[in-house]
Parts: C-alpha cells; sequence; structure tokens
C-alpha cells in the first residue's frame, strides 16, 4: 500500500432545493467519523454550497477532480454517490477520472461491498441518483414554466444588452451594453466580418456575460440570438413582445441570411471509435489488457480492432487481433441470453439483495452518532456544573463553544442519518431495476455501453474462444467457442490483424 492509500480528502455539498447548511457540516462530521474508522487522515474539505447536482459545474468539484492528478490523496469521501454527478454518463466519467488518477471514491452513507454483486447494486444506486434528480428536475421545471409564461426570469446565462428588474423579474434595456448590441448587428448587415467587429468589440472594452473577451464563436451566438427581437423563448414557451425588442425584425432576418452564405465549408471530421470493451477485455495469452486501434486495408476501408497491449507496445505477445465489430455483438449477445432468462435475473436480485443488507449500516452509523452525542452532553454538563462552581474563564468559555459546535455538527450528522435510514432498498426494487435493463434497447449504443458496464466483469480472449465472467456468483461464466466466433465472422475474425494506424498496410497474421 504507497504513502497516499491512506490520505483522504471529503467532498460534501447541498443545493439550494429545500437543504440547508447543516447539511454540508452534517456529512462532513459523518466523514470524519468513518475516516477515524478506517484509518485515514483527511487534508482537506471541499464544499459547494447552494450548487446543484444536476450538472459538474461547480468550482470546489472541480478542483478536487483537478487535484486528483497531484497525487497527493489515495481516496475521496462522500456522503453518498448523487454528490459525484446526477446521472450515470456523469458519475461513471467522474469516478473513471479518479481512477486514472489513482484515486478511490468512497461513500460514507453508501458502503457498498467489493465484489460483482457490488458492481450491480452500485449501478442500481446510480440509477435511484439519477431518479431522484429528474423528479427534482422536473418540480424545477414546473416553476420554471409557470415564470416563462409571465415573461419572467428563469435564472441561467445572463444576455448582454439586458438586465434583470428585481421587482417584475422582467427583462429590461441595459443603457450599458444595449447600443453595442444593436451596432453589432448593424454592422454585420452592412458587410463588416466577424473578425473585425470581435476585433472593435474588445478594443471598446466590451466583454461578454461571462467576464471575458469576445471570441468569433460567442459573436456567433449574440448575431443568432432571436431574444434581440423582443420574443422571449423558454423551450417551447414563445411570448411575443415578451421583452424589449433591440433589433427589428428585418435587420434579424438579413443577418441570418448573412450568416447562412458566409459560413465556412465544415472542416474534415475525424471520428473518434468508441470501444464499449475498454477495461474489461485481457488477453488470454498473457493477460495483458486488450487496446482498440484503427487500421485501413487495401481498398482504403477502415477497420477497428482490439489488440493486446503487450503486443502493440511491447511485442511480448503472439495474440492475434480481433476485429471490434465480431466481438462486441458477440459480448452483447451472451449478455441478452444471460437477461432473457426469469430465473437468472431472480437469483441475481437475491445476491445484490443480500449484499446489500450486509452492506447497510445505517443503523450502526446512528448509533454511534447517538453515543458521541451523548459524550458531548455529558462533557457540556461537567463544563455547566464548573461555571455554576464559579469556574470562569478563558478556557472554559472556550470549551464551550467547542462543545456546542461539536454536538450541532454531531446533530445534524445525525439527522441526515435518519433520513437516510428513512429510505432503504427493497428486493423488488432490485428486481425490478434488473428488469428494466433487461428490457433496453440492445441496439442503442447508450444502452449497450449500461449492459456491459453493469454486468460483465472482464472477457479473456484467447485464439479459439473467449470466456466471459458476470458481475454474479453462480454460474457466472460463459464460454464462447471458436464456431461460433467463425459463424458471427465468415471464418475471417482472428486472422486478420491491424497494424499501428501510421503504418500503411494491414498484414494477416499464419
Amino acid at each position: 500500500m504507497s504513502s497516499v492509500d491512506k490520505i483522504a480528502v471529503v467532498y460534501a455539498r447541498y443545493s439550494s432545493h429545500g437543504q440547508t447548511e447543516q447539511s454540508i457540516e452534517g456529512q462532513i462530521a459523518a466523514a470524519q467519523k468513518y475516516a477515524e474508522q478506517h484509518g485515514y487522515t483527511i487534508i482537506h474539505i471541499y464544499a459547494d454550497r447552494a450548487m446543484t447536482g444536476r450538472n459538474d459545474d461547480r468550482e470546489e468539484f472541480q478542483r478536487m477532480l483537478s487535484d486528483t492528478a497531484t497525487h497527493q490523496f489515495g481516496v475521496i469521501l462522500l456522503w453518498k454517490i448523487d454528490r459525484f454527478g446526477r446521472n450515470r454518463e456523469e458519475i461513471a466519467f467522474n469516478r473513471y477520472r479518479c481512477k486514472k488518477n489513482g484515486v478511490r471514491v468512497e461513500r460514507v452513507a453508501e458502503d457498498v461491498p467489493d465484489g460483482p454483486e457490488g458492481v450491480i447494486l452500485d449501478s442500481v444506486l446510480e440509477g435511484m441518483a439519477e431518479y431522484y434528480s429528474l423528479q427534482l428536475a422536473q418540480n424545477v421545471r414546473r416553476g420554471q414554466r409557470e415564470s416563462a409564461k409571465k415573461s419572467q426570469t428563469v435564472g441561467g446565462c445572463k444576455i448582454i444588452g439586458y438586465n434583470v428588474n428585481p421587482d417584475t423579474k422582467r427583462y429590461e434595456v441595459d443603457p450599458k451594453t444595449a447600443p453595442f448590441v444593436t451596432e453589432v448587428f448593424k454592422r454585420y448587415a452592412n458587410g463588416e466580418t466577424i473578425s473585425e467587429i470581435v476585433a472593435w468589440l474588445n478594443a471598446q472594452g466590451v466583454r461578454t456575460t461571462r467576464g471575458g473577451e469576445f471570441t468569433v464563436n460567442s459573436l456567433h451566438r449574440l448575431l443568432k440570438n432571436e431574444k434581440y427581437t423582443g420574443v422571449y423563448i423558454f423551450h417551447d414557451i414563445r411570448n411575443e413582445g415578451g421583452m424589449p425588442a433591440l433589433i427589428d425584425h428585418a435587420t434579424f432576418d438579413k443577418v441570418q441570411e448573412m450568416l447562412k452564405v458566409n459560413r465556412r465549408a465544415p472542416a474534415r471530421v475525424w471520428s473518434k471509435t468508441e470501444y464499449l470493451l475498454t477495461d474489461k477485455l485481457f488477453c488470454g495469452h498473457c493477460g495483458s489488457m486488450m487496446v482498440g486501434e484503427s487500421g485501413h486495408g487495401r481498398n482504403g476501408t477502415k477497420h477497428n480492432y482490439y489488440t493486446c497491449w503487450n503486443r502493440k507496445k511491447k511485442k511480448l505477445c503472439d495474440k492475434k487481433p480481433v476485429r471490434q465489430d465480431v466481438i462486441e455483438p458477440l459480448v452483447l449477445k451472451s449478455i441478452g441470453k444471460l437477461l432473457e432468462n426469469p430465473a437468472t435475473l431472480e437469483s441475481i436480485a437475491d445476491q445484490v439483495w443480500a449484499a446489500y443488507e450486509r452492506s447497510d449500516t445505517s443503523g450502526d452509523t446512528i448509533k454511534a452518532l447517538d453515543k458521541q452525542i451523548a459524550d458531548v452532553n455529558k462533557a457540556l454538563s461537567n463544563v455547566m456544573k464548573a461555571i455554576e462552581m464559579g469556574i470562569i474563564n478563558e478556557m472554559t468559555k472556550t470549551r464551550m463553544d467547542e462543545l456546542t459546535d461539536q454536538k450541532q455538527a454531531l446533530s445534524a450528522a445525525r439527522a441526515e442519518a435518519g433520513l437516510a435510514g428513512g429510505f432503504k432498498l427493497t428486493r423488488d426494487m432490485i428486481l425490478f431495476f434488473l428488469q428494466e435493463i433487461a428490457a433496453l434497447d440492445m441496439a442503442d449504443r447508450d444502452s449497450q455501453k449500461r449492459l456491459i458496464k453493469t454486468f460483465v466483469n472482464a472477457i479473456y480472449l484467447y485464439d479459439d474462444h473467449f470466456d466471459i465472467a458476470f458481475n454474479y456468483t453462480d454460474n457466472g461464466k460463459v464460454v464462447v467457442r471458436m464456431q461460433e466466433i467463425n459463424d458471427a465472422a465468415c471464418g475471417e475474425v482472428f486472422g486478420r490483424c491491424a497494424q499501428s494506424p501510421a503504418k500503411s498496410r494491414l498484414s494477416r497474421l499464419r
């Protein structure tokens, strides 16, 4: 174990929807207790106050992710997984970024066990976090739509040229910046280029709503903003005359046509292949990870492959590469066979439920916090007795303040733990989640990624077969033989191999 494995940081967050500052203090107190139990030393606390979890645009959160690259700590302590993002994609990406830098993510209120069932339980909890976030967002959007019907601001980015009236919550003309908006449209309509107008704006000291200098992209966005014609727009709500018009419709329409005419031909689009089995596929010969690479045939056709890392970089393995369009469908087919059996889903649900019950320590957490609160109350009582006896000095005052703050933090943590204890997963919830995943569209790329992430533990690729280890204990191994692979690839599967993309041709290993 390295020296940083026991060095931890804490990330805490609360949003502005019905939560309080105590929520953060409670999260920190619980994390400190968790760190003490696991022998961790906390060196820093990152906290975002009144910040949404719907996206990752959180200053402290982003700073923490950047700091993982310094390798000064080995673990991040969270209250729950929803602090790490509010949908599966964000959570997975953020955790991958930490993992890449050698940093673990551990949750204080969700003790997910190691092992295959823990992966599925993790996926269930991520799904529950996303569901909660969507419900919260739905409630927020409902309020936003009511404001939008009145042409009131609903938050988000400011619009250069406008201010918001604090009483009516409606847009009004900003006398400082509105003339520049009008001049920009006039200049472009009269034939000035985007670059010339950008240079003029920056020379005048005009800045974007984010405080930066104008760029070609930011000016494009300004010129395409229909709100400058006086149309209030929020999703499907359009209120003509809902805000002051800075530009007449004729000028705006002329500018839009000119933008289309002056638009440059799009640059060459470079396609980046997404390899679904990254971190899951291993070489059966040497055990090294298999990585994706591309190559072009004699007729210019592009092919994507998985190749052994030891072969690619060190020339130490003779494992032949395998085409992506062959092995990925076979893996997905194997997952489909696994999930089409109701008895298998029942068995997986049983195992995940058992893992969840073993990991649910909310009752122990509450008991531990209650004991700490009792100890603090006892210490407070002793200080009060000393004061009643006339022992009043700076030391007793300081001790009283310390104990009061400690009790406040512990009480907040106790309340948070009580809320967490109020929600419990059930076996039926887990089974329903598995059934929902089983019903996913196998042809959808996002669904494919989710299925592989949730159910596949590892795949070992040999010359005549590959073994799939699934994330459940009973019968969790499937062997796909060479005959099935040959049938899928018309006899050309493991025989073809790609050179480095920089090289000019494909060769056949014999």
